[in-house]
């Protein structure tokens, strides 16, 4: 499975009226529900996260492994989402997930978008129904969102990481 992954709005709130928590590597603290959701959704050596975040550029895929490992989340598979649109400020986050998914051949059916963005409210129907968007205020805050997408069995328990924190 693929999954596009935003940073704002889903793994840290964007409340501009909030200041975000940075770790010690100076990148976001990622909440800790939305930490908890991947790590019982994302299977580390069958998955794939794509970044299609607006820091995507900040790394390389390397770091962005990094990063995430260090916030408790692993996976041997993580990209950035690259398009020949990626650059121009008058392109939306929309148009990029559809030409990369074009690009590389992508059956819907094996990939899930986790995104804020409300320009994704005009996918077609078959992506559409591959998207969780979140609420920008809250991130990803809801597992059912994306079990009823994946349909299949969680790497983890979800009652099971919660109690343990």
């Amino acid at each position: 499975m693929k999954f596009f992954l935003d940073i704002d709005g889903v793994m840290v709130h964007a409340n501009p009226h909030r200041p975000v928590e940075l770790e010690d590597d100076g990148f976001y603290k990622f909440n800790a529900l939305a930490v908890t959701i991947l790590k019982c959704v994302l299977y580390k050596t069958k998955d794939e996260v794509i970044l299609s975040t607006s820091h995507r550029f900040k790394f390389s895929t390397l770091r962005w492994k990094e990063i995430f490992e260090s916030r408790g989340i692993e996976m041997n598979h993580i990209s950035i989402i690259q398009t020949s649109y990626s650059n121009s400020p008058r392109i939306n986050r929309k148009m990029e997930i559809e030409q990369w998914i074009v690009k590389n051949k992508i059956r819907y059916q094996d990939l899930v978008i986790i995104d804020d963005d409300k320009s994704l409210n005009d996918l077609p129907k078959s992506l559409k129904d591959r998207l969780v968007l979140t609420n920008p205020y809250t991130g990803l805050s809801d597992i059912n969102d994306l079990t009823s997408i994946l349909k299949r069995r969680l790497k983890q328990r979800f009652e099971t990481l919660e109690k343990a924190k």
